[in-house]
């Protein structure tokens, strides 16, 4: 594709959706200042721009998806998180909330990740997360609720949120089976 056609498909495809990708940030991660999501947003551009858009099927998709996951690198970047910063849990699932079924079927199979993950947490950590990302308790609540200090529920939830970050940042092994397997197909068509 050439530069001109690119610009297009840009202008076309790309930048319409820009109000509703700031939007979508600013509901999901909490805290995010305007400089931030300004940064989200010009980075989710430059990856856009470097990939060949032939091979995009659904652009506005592969936007809200990008943003997410430069969001998600920015705070894992920052050595300070506060947990109010991480996106919340349906954000972790499918970035096109009106999407297609193979859209929602991610969103479900991403949601079913997060559980699996959550589950495998050490049990104070997971108590604390579930405490206050599905229950809303704040660390006062939740260091109440489970008889801790506020500073160790801040401990359970910063190792909580690093684990699953580190967990959700990585694609499920049979996803980069299926995209090997995919490859191979069009390889032979």
């Amino acid at each position: 594709m050439n530069h001109e056609h690119r610009i297009r498909w840009f202008a076309r495809e790309v930048l319409p959706h820009e109000r509703d990708v700031r939007r979508w940030l600013l509901r999901h991660i909490r805290g995010m200042s305007l400089h931030d999501l300004d940064e989200v947003v010009q980075e989710t551009y430059a990856r856009l721009w470097a990939l060949n858009p032939e091979g995009i099927a659904e652009a506005r998709a592969y936007l809200f998806v990008t943003a997410r996951r430069v969001a998600g690198e920015m705070v894992r970047r920052s050595r300070i998180v506060p947990i109010e910063t991480v996106a919340d849990i349906d954000a972790l699932g499918a970035a096109d909330e009106a999407g297609s079924a193979e859209h929602r079927l991610s969103g479900r199979e991403e949601v079913e990740r997060l559980r699996a993950v959550v589950d495998a947490l050490p049990p104070k950590c997971r108590e604390a997360f579930v405490l206050k990302k599905f229950d809303g308790l704040s660390q006062r609540e939740i260091a109440q609720r489970m008889g801790i200090a506020e500073s160790t529920v801040e401990k359970h939830l910063s190792k909580a949120l690093r684990m699953v970050m580190r967990e959700m940042r990585h694609p499920p092994a049979s996803s980069m089976r299926d995209s090997r397997k995919n490859e191979r197909q069009r390889q032979f068509h």
